[in-house]
């Protein structure tokens, strides 16, 4: 397994899943949208999650780094917080801000799409840690 863990199939399967839905809906639907209190509203939200989001997606990228080279676990800083903040970053912050910033409803479907393939692929990868990287902290 690679530095990136399940990261690539991860993306794979969710932006399969994505342009799927986008598609469906603008084929479909494409006036099913909705707006929290005004399309500006939907705006600042949405910039505010990608804003949040960012930092907790790409500092773990570059800690991580560091440490799958050296052969260890990293458990300082955000990961004592929470196990996986670079899927967490993509499934609560990211994805969710762009959708409310475009408003499609099917868009919803996304983050939770994510969240379902992420707790199945995480197995793997949590298995991949525990026997090859846990013994080193």
């Amino acid at each position: 397994m690679t530095k990136w863990g399940i990261g690539p199939k991860f993306a794979v399967i969710s932006v399969i899943y994505s342009v799927v839905i986008l598609i469906v809906h603008y084929v479909y639907l494409p006036s099913l949208t909705f707006v929290i209190m005004s399309k500006y509203v939907n705006i600042i939200l949405g910039i505010s999650l990608i804003i949040i989001g960012s930092p907790i997606l790409l500092i773990p990228a570059f800690t991580i780094d560091k440490y799958f080279n050296e052969g260890k676990l990293c458990t300082k800083w955000i990961y004592s917080f929470i196990r996986h903040p670079i899927y967490a970053s993509w499934i609560i912050f990211i994805v969710p801000g762009i959708i409310i910033i475009f408003g499609y409803i099917l868009g919803i479907s996304i983050p939770i799409f994510m969240y379902i393939i992420f707790k199945i692929l995480i197995i793997e990868e949590e298995q991949y840690l525990e026997k090859n990287l846990v013994k080193n902290i």
